[in-house]
């Protein structure tokens, strides 16, 4: 049955590849445990399932996986109840984790041109500079740039297809317009398969993968000499904290992003308060010593 409902969400939740490698294995963790403690179908009850998250939490897993593993499995006792293969969800009413939310590291102006400042006069070049200004022109996800097709971009007004195959309109500014005229020629030029619309292509002219995208950054960020941990997503933030920087309504920002809640979003206006901070602490005559009411405030309290 597990099989059935990966394949699934899948093909009629239209859910990522790589959500459903993560139900797949959070599904198998849960029977798994149920087979080690000899647990039957019929036995499974709310009292079962609040073992397993303990169990899961004093193995010291974080709560953020704890938390797609209670998503994946309310979801799967659902889809048996639907089939009648369930008479019941013990997932049902329970609550997830609270999260330690960390402010996502970004990039700034400076560090992204730093980064871009290379000579780019051959093929892996030219399109290494398209993944960036694609990446911070976007806020697109690294998946959603290893499936942008050639003719996507030509049009005025790209549409990307995101998580949950839902689509949106995404904007691409003049550097990456630039950067994306000087990549079309070389790429027609390397393209192994003639019928392959993949807009960006790996050194051996085929589509190129997430891995691929992970490994350029890799070395450009080493190239850079940057001390930050930066990934394709590190763009993201780079693009969402700017724009919320500049003023952006945070309903325009979730919309741009892509992101089906609003509560995903509100981590930039975390990043935009940390933002105030440094600058009142750097600008202002009795910015440097902590009084002793912020000293107790933690970003998102309630002023």
């Amino acid at each position: 049955m597990m099989e059935t409902y990966l394949k699934y969400i899948q093909n009629v939740r239209k859910l990522s590849d790589a959500t459903v490698i993560s139900y797949r294995k959070d599904l198998t963790v849960w029977f798994e445990y149920l087979r080690k403690w000899e647990i039957a179908d019929d036995d499974i009850d709310k009292q079962i399932a609040r073992s397993f998250i303990g169990q899961l939490s004093r193995e010291g897993l974080a709560s953020s996986s704890i938390n797609r593993k209670i998503s994946a499995l309310k979801g799967y006792y659902d889809f048996l109840i639907k089939r009648k293969e369930s008479p019941y969800n013990p997932f049902a009413g329970i609550k997830s984790m609270k999260l330690n939310r960390t402010l996502p590291v970004h990039l700034s102006d400076q560090e992204i041109s730093r980064l871009i400042s290379f000579t780019a006069d051959d093929f892996k070049g030219q399109r290494d500079r398209l993944i960036f200004e694609l990446l911070y022109s976007t806020g697109c996800r690294v998946s959603e740039i290893c499936n942008m097709k050639c003719q996507d971009l030509l049009k005025s007004s790209p549409i990307v297809r995101g998580k949950g195959g839902k689509d949106r309109w995404v904007f691409v500014g003049s550097e990456a317009r630039k950067a994306l005229s000087d990549y079309l020629p070389l790429r027609e030029m390397n393209v192994q398969d003639k019928k392959n619309e993949s807009l960006i292509l790996d050194a051996m002219g085929k589509s190129i993968t997430a891995r691929g995208i992970y490994y350029i950054i890799e070395k450009y960020i080493i190239r850079a000499g940057l001390s930050k941990k930066v990934s394709p997503h590190t763009f993201r933030h780079s693009f969402a904290t700017g724009l919320m920087n500049e003023g952006a309504d945070i309903r325009v920002v979730q919309e741009l992003l892509g992101h089906s809640s609003i509560s995903t979003t509100q981590i930039y206006t975390h990043t935009g308060i940390e933002r105030l901070k440094q600058v009142y602490r750097k600008s202002h005559p009795h910015g440097k010593k902590k009084t002793m009411r912020e000293s107790t405030l933690k970003i998102g309290d309630s002023l």
